[in-house]
């Protein structure tokens, strides 16, 4: 199974205590705005949990179906309990009707 997103940014300098959160969130346009819904958090994950969440929520929300008004699902690595842009581990969305994750870096 190829790996999709984007999960090596930062290896060369995490931490082997380093405890990470994922969170999955899809985001609905609602009357012109974009809006966030949280689906799933996962707080306090090591390295390897982490990795292999991360790997296994993309595979599972391929095949998820968007709600009525959902744009993209979002899912999102940081490198601590704080949910802070300087945080980010990793970062991939899927766009509604597509089956690509799309890998971002900071």
């Amino acid at each position: 199974m190829a790996e999709r997103g984007q999960t090596n940014i930062f290896d060369d300098v995490i931490k082997e205590s380093e405890s990470f959160v994922i969170v999955v969130q899809e985001v609905l346009e609602q009357n012109g705005r974009l809006q966030k819904k949280i689906l799933r958090e996962y707080p306090s994950l090591d390295h390897t949990a982490m990795k292999n969440l991360f790997v296994h929520l993309k595979d599972i929300y391929t095949d998820e179906k968007h709600s009525e008004n959902g744009t993209y699902f979002d899912i999102t690595v940081y490198t601590n309990e704080d949910y802070a842009a300087e945080n980010i581990y990793a970062h991939t969305k899927r766009y509604k009707n597509k089956k690509e994750w799309t890998a971002t870096s900071k």
